[in-house]
């Protein structure tokens, strides 16, 4: 029994090995549900936004380099409610308060190590880009435009500008990830990412959770 115990450890080695290689010159694609936690920012003169926790999409592609290391990009699709206070410049004056839901994207590229070689492991990320917000409110009257449908002739319409900005961000993330046979994987990722340029406020960092299902390639 000892001995054929030995054989087939000896014949199944070379498959264990391969499995736990399985990652190294792939591509992988991945969908992903991003839960974003809420947050309250301050700003000039007294005033702030408080933004609800809120769940998301995304799309996530990468490429790994070896079986532990990979590089990638993520973008990610939230849509979350707020509330912003915008303080009367002069004394006397009614301060505004804004209630509605914002339009957030996330793009940024990342590096990530895989500690295990396996096909469970634990991993480590760290990434930059760019997050894009946009509240919805318009800042100024509509332009108009007019134009000819191939069905409704000639028609002209409104277009409104909005309060928006584009800001740096970077961040790292911690995670657990297990491959299936066949090239799928789950990964459940824990993320802490800094913006750059959001008022006065000195935590101006976004935590998200993400959970993913991929296929390799």
């Amino acid at each position: 029994m000892r001995i054929l115990a030995i054989a087939v450890l000896l014949v199944a080695l070379p498959g264990i090995s391969n499995a736990q290689g399985s990652r190294s010159k792939t591509w992988e694609l991945s969908v992903s549900a991003v839960y974003q936690d809420s947050k309250s920012l301050s700003g000039d003169n007294g005033s702030s936004v408080d933004i609800d926790s809120q769940l998301g999409f995304g799309l996530n592609i990468a490429y790994n380099l070896n079986s532990k290391f990979s590089l990638g990009g993520d973008f990610e699709f939230i849509r979350p409610d707020y509330t912003a206070v915008l303080v009367a410049e002069n004394p006397g004056e009614q301060d505004i308060v804004i209630s509605h839901e914002m339009y957030q994207f996330n793009g940024r590229f990342k590096g990530t190590f895989n500690i295990i070689d396996g096909p469970f492991t634990p991993f480590v990320e760290a990434g930059l880009g760019w997050s894009y917000f946009d509240s919805k409110v318009v800042d100024g009257p509509p332009t108009t435009g007019c134009y000819w449908h191939p069905w409704w002739g000639y028609i002209c319409t409104n277009f409104y500008d909005t309060f928006d900005d584009t800001l740096f961000s970077y961040g790292v993330g911690v995670g657990l990830r297990y491959e299936f046979s066949g090239g799928t994987f789950i990964k459940a990722t824990y993320n802490h990412w800094e913006m750059d340029g959001i008022g006065d406020s000195e935590d101006a960092a976004f935590n998200a959770a993400k959970l993913e299902f991929g296929w390799s390639f």
